[in-house]
């Protein structure tokens, strides 16, 4: 028996729920209505004012941007010189490790190479040393193979060793 009665306290608490849910719920949606409404307002206002808008931006943001560099050139004046010569003690202390590196990478490369027998530039030039004085020592024997022994010749010099060294 299904009997409805008015004065049941189970009933006024089902009511009362319901009636909180439903008035949130107009809440809810009034209040979602309105930020649409402030989005859609927003938009209007933003494509209507457009450039200008966007210039007052930038204006504003100048006038803050030079506040802000005075402040902090007021609290210490030499930030940007400091600044500095941190970044050139940064570009020596690099420049000085590249150096390293090219260092050994250099001496590296001397070690594979005489690993390898392939002479180096001192050896060229010992090379080029012994060379010429073969050179010398050839155009004067030439010269006096050319001139014979008795006669007398301004430049002649007495006989040297037959041996090249």
């Amino acid at each position: 028996m299904n009997s409805h009665d008015p004065h049941d306290p189970r009933d006024a608490e089902k009511a009362s729920f319901q009636d909180q849910a439903e008035r949130f719920s107009r809440r809810f949606s009034d209040s979602a209505q309105q930020v649409w409404l402030a989005g859609l307002g927003a938009l209007g206002r933003a494509q209507a004012e457009g450039g200008r808008f966007f210039d007052t931006l930038v204006k504003e943001g100048e006038v803050y941007e030079a506040k802000r560099r005075d402040k902090a050139e007021a609290q210490e004046p030499g930030w940007r010189d400091n600044v500095e010569e941190q970044l050139q003690g940064a570009r020596e202390k690099a420049s000085g490790t590249w150096d390293k590196v090219g260092q050994a990478f250099e001496d590296q490369v001397q070690g594979a190479l005489k690993k390898l027998h392939v002479p180096g530039a001192e050896d060229i030039a010992a090379l080029n040393a012994r060379i010429d004085a073969l050179t010398t020592r050839l155009n004067r024997l030439e010269s006096r193979q050319n001139h014979p022994a008795g006669s007398s010749t301004p430049d002649a010099e007495p006989p040297a060793s037959d041996t090249l060294s």
